[in-house]
């Protein structure tokens, strides 16, 4: 049999492993988002390395705050694009490389997706398992006590706590909200 203390802590358990689970799947949709951009990335510079091969190419840049630039490459050799390599390091590359180092980056970061994707099944299922295993201990618990507790008196029977009125016990007033702190007060 299982005594309270363990349900409690089981739910513990289950309560921290779904906190666990929702920042893996905050951790997808971040990666998924990095992943949008880095297919974006190697596509727009697929069309600049196929417009450059007719003599001439353009493309809008969005820097931000509603301004975008016009560019206008008219050779027919590659442009440079700047790569950042990592810790503020950048480094001028033919269109062709950046694509290629992007295509890189982008398949280890797939690789990253599938293995967070894993971890979130795996843990999906752990939870399931000890969602179950909590059910049917509280279920046991909750049929233990039914069948140990004593049989309600019935209605012919005088019962002896209704007929005395219980004093009225003082209720506690309600905690103040909107605390910078958590430290307890007097009034706590």
């Amino acid at each position: 049999m299982v005594d309270r203390t363990e349900l409690q802590r089981m739910a513990r358990t289950i309560d921290a492993h779904r906190k666990q689970l929702d920042d893996l799947h905050k951790q997808i949709d971040r990666v998924a988002k990095v992943i949008e951009e880095h297919e974006i990335t190697s596509t727009i510079l697929a069309q600049l390395q196929k417009g450059a091969e007719n003599g001439s190419t353009s493309a809008r840049l969005t820097i931000g705050s509603g301004v975008t630039l016009k560019y206008i490459h008219e050779h027919t050799e590659q442009g440079i694009a700047l790569v950042d390599f990592g810790s503020g390091v950048f480094g001028e590359k033919p269109w062709s490389e950046a694509e290629t180092i992007t295509k890189e980056r982008l398949d280890g970061i797939q690789l990253l997706q599938e293995e967070l994707t894993e971890q979130s099944t795996s843990l999906e299922v752990k939870i399931t398992g000890l969602a179950e295993a909590f059910n049917e201990a509280a279920s046991q618990m909750t049929a233990t006590q039914s069948q140990a507790a004593p049989a309600p008196p019935s209605p012919a029977e005088p019962v002896q706590s209704e007929a005395q009125p219980q004093p009225e016990v003082p209720k506690r007033q309600p905690r103040r909200k909107g605390r910078r702190g958590k430290e307890l007060t007097l009034d706590d």
